[in-house]
Formats: C-alpha cells, structure tokens, sequence
C-alpha cells in the first residue's frame, strides 16, 4: 500500500491537473485515524469556491472500521450551486507505533461534485494520527496525503486526471462533553472544514 501511493503521487506529479470548476467530496478527506462514529456538521470552505457551503458527515463506527458517508452544498468557481457527496472506508495499518497511541490507517471511497458539471473522484491515501489527554480533553490531530483519480464531463466530453492534496486535521473532545472537528487539504485544491459532531449515548463516545 506505502509503494503504491508513493507511485501514484510521482504519475500524479507528471499529469496535467484537472482545470474544471467542480467541488471535490474527498477534500479536506476528514478521515483521522481516531475520527469519531456519528453525525458530524461542518462549515465548509471548498476550492474551487468563493462562498461558505455546509457539509454532514456520518460515520458508523472509528476511522478504522465500517464505511462513512458525506454530502453537502456550496458554490463553485463559477459561483453557481454545487453538490457533492461521497463513501469513503479504511483499514489499520499499524497500531501502536512507538509505544504510542499512533495509528497509520490506509482509506479510499467513491463520490461526486456536481454543478455545471459533473466530477466522479476515486482516492488512495495514508493517514497518521495519535491520541492524547491534556487538561482532561482528549485530543487526536492527524496528517497524511492522498492520491485522486478525477473523471470529469467538463468539455463536452469525458476528462480523466490525477490530483495529489496533503491531509492535516484534528478531532478534540471537550470535558465539557462538545467534540470539535477540523480538516483542511492543502495542494492544487486548498479546502477547510469546521464543526462538531452532534451528541450521541455515552456508548457510542
């Protein structure tokens, strides 16, 4: 898996970049290796994209089983009303790492931005994060890259592209009970998240 995503990057490095207008649902990816189950809202910042969107993000159990799913709306490059939505799943690859709470998980999905028009995107990546107490919050801040295969109807026609975007994030638990969530991808498409997961039965924490 560590092979194939650094050869995937170097293709990805070569190829033109996709120049379409569409929203990107794997970006920020939003998958820590600590990432919490249940609904999660967010306020998004998306690239391409000139105005605040919103973004629900459901997960049925932690990063690193079952699936999740997002969905959510912003304005596009050409400032006109987009979707996107989209399933990711991952798996761990270590665990323990160091002695420590760090957990490497590998993750990949399926889902769509469509507007104007419409952008199928299929990522591969890495993700590391661990977890830790200060002050009695529990924080879990991860980092990671990954890989996009885009297939796009912008030009009449069917474009095919690979775009490479670093990961970084971090997922934090109040002692007031509030779990606090934020992403952001940084590369070609630049995208922010910010939100919190809603309340959920003490044994789904």
């Amino acid at each position: 898996m560590r092979c194939s995503l650094v050869v995937l990057f170097t293709v990805a490095a070569l190829l033109p970049a996709a120049a379409g207008a569409q929203l990107s649902w794997d970006e920020p990816s939003l998958v820590g290796p600590y990432a919490p189950q249940g609904v999660s809202v967010f306020l998004l910042d998306p690239d391409p994209g000139d105005n605040l969107g919103a973004l629900v993000h459901w997960r049925h159990d932690s990063a690193s089983l079952g699936l999740a799913y997002r969905a959510g709306l912003a304005r596009d490059a050409n400032g006109a009303l987009a979707g996107l939505a989209g399933v990711d799943v991952s798996g761990i690859l270590a665990h323990g790492v160091e002695d420590a709470d760090i957990r490497v998980v590998w993750w990949t999905g399926i889902g769509a931005g469509l507007g104007n028009n419409l952008t199928v995107s299929v990522p591969l990546g890495l993700m590391a994060g661990w977890r830790g107490l200060g002050d009695d919050n529990v924080f879990a801040p991860y980092a990671g890259a990954h890989v996009s295969l885009d297939l796009s109807t912008r030009e009449g026609g069917g474009v095919v592209s690979m775009r490479p975007s670093f990961d970084v994030g971090l997922d934090l638990t109040l002692v007031s009970g509030f779990l606090v969530r934020a992403g952001a991808s940084l590369g070609e498409r630049s995208s922010l998240a910010l939100g919190l997961r809603l309340p959920v039965s003490p044994a789904a924490r």
